[in-house]
């Protein structure tokens, strides 16, 4: 089993990790003291799998058009181009399963971040110049964007409470999470454990 480090240095200020290894992930289960509740919160999932699927795999997704979106408990997936997708398993095995070869596995070449939470709108609004909302598409919406000269694809849960996740190159990982800090300043932005998010994204979306 490869064992891997985490991407993304933790500022003093979240206070200290509880940390758990998943499939040799250093994943950080929650923070002592709890964040509690918040008004917008930060969550590491760079562990998750994640894939690019290109192809004809890509058109049998059940999207019909680019920035179109769809959660199906497990598996977070958005049309990106006709014939191209991004895939985040966000709540499945560790191990990357995908069913063929039209998907390419990016999951230890991207991190992945959540932000949830009554104010995650007001600050993923800070973070890109695009609308985010869509009220011509229904359901989740995807985006592929740029945040502060970052590349990014970027989901809009749309579930019953505001949540968003956000990928970039894992070169660029800390430079997105530290812009997200800065955005979330102004509203108390704590950070979070995968058991929180986890708890929230099963009573909020879906």
């Amino acid at each position: 089993m490869i064992t891997r480090t985490r991407a993304i240095t933790l500022p003093d200020s979240a206070g200290e990790a509880v940390e758990i290894d998943m499939g040799g992930w250093p994943v950080v289960e929650s923070f002592s003291p709890p964040a509690g509740d918040c008004l917008v919160c930060l969550t590491d999932l760079s562990h998750r799998p994640k894939a690019i699927v290109q192809g004809p795999a890509a058109t049998g997704l059940g999207l019909s058009r680019p920035g179109q979106a769809s959660w199906n408990g497990q598996v977070l997936v958005g049309r990106a181009k006709a014939d191209k997708a991004i895939v985040l398993d966000l709540s499945g095995p560790v191990e990357p399963q995908w069913p063929d070869s039209h998907y390419t596995d990016v999951t230890d070449g991207w991190v992945l971040l959540a932000i949830w939470g009554p104010r995650a709108l007001d600050v993923v609004q800070r973070l890109v110049s695009v609308d985010v909302e869509r009220p011509d598409i229904d359901g989740p919406v995807f985006f592929a964007t740029g945040a502060h000269g970052i590349r990014v694809q970027l989901f809009n849960l749309r579930g019953r409470r505001p949540g968003f996740v956000i990928a970039c190159d894992l070169s660029q990982g800390q430079n997105l999470f530290d812009a997200c800090v800065r955005a979330g300043h102004q509203f108390d932005m704590k950070l979070a454990g995968v058991k929180p998010f986890n708890e929230w994204l099963g009573n909020h979306v879906g």
